[in-house]
C-alpha cells in the first residue's frame, strides 16, 4: 500500500501545470476530462509512485499550505536550481538539528515544504 495521489488546490490549472512541469521539473502523468470543463491533471516527480492531482474545486479548498514535504537531496543545491528557474522561496534552506529546511511557493500560492537528511550541505552564503 502506498499513497497514490495528494490533492493540491490551484486558481489556474495551466498555470500550475507549466509551474511544476517546467520550473520542478516534473511530468504531466495524466490530463483526462471529467465532464462539464474539469479535469483530471496529475504531476509527480520523474520516477515517483505519489503524484499531485491539480484541482480547481473551490468549494472544497483554495491555495494555501499544503502540509506536504518533498524529500531531496540536498536544500541548498535545490535552493540554487530552482531559484535559478524562477522558484518563489517562501523560507530559504537553512540547517536544523533535524536536516535541511526550506519552502517554496508554487504559481498559485500553495507552500510546500524541502527537507533533506542530517547531513544536509551548508549554505555558500
Amino acid at each position: 500500500m502506498h499513497i497514490a495521489v495528494v490533492t493540491v488546490f490551484v486558481n489556474d490549472l495551466d498555470r500550475a501545470i507549466d509551474f511544476y512541469t517546467k520550473k520542478l521539473g516534473w511530468e504531466k502523468t495524466m490530463d483526462e476530462p471529467m465532464g462539464e470543463g474539469m479535469r483530471w491533471v496529475t504531476v509527480a516527480p520523474p520516477g515517483a509512485i505519489t503524484a499531485f492531482t491539480l484541482s480547481t474545486d473551490t468549494e472544497r479548498g483554495k491555495p494555501g499550505s499544503t502540509g506536504v514535504v518533498l524529500e531531496v537531496d540536498d536544500v541548498y543545491k535545490v535552493h540554487d536550481k530552482l531559484s535559478k528557474a524562477g522558484v518563489e522561496f517562501e523560507d530559504p534552506p537553512r540547517t536544523e538539528a533535524w536536516g535541511g529546511w526550506a519552502m517554496i511557493k508554487d504559481s498559485e500560492g500553495n507552500i510546500l515544504g524541502l527537507h533533506s537528511g542530517a547531513t544536509a550541505g551548508v549554505s555558500n552564503n
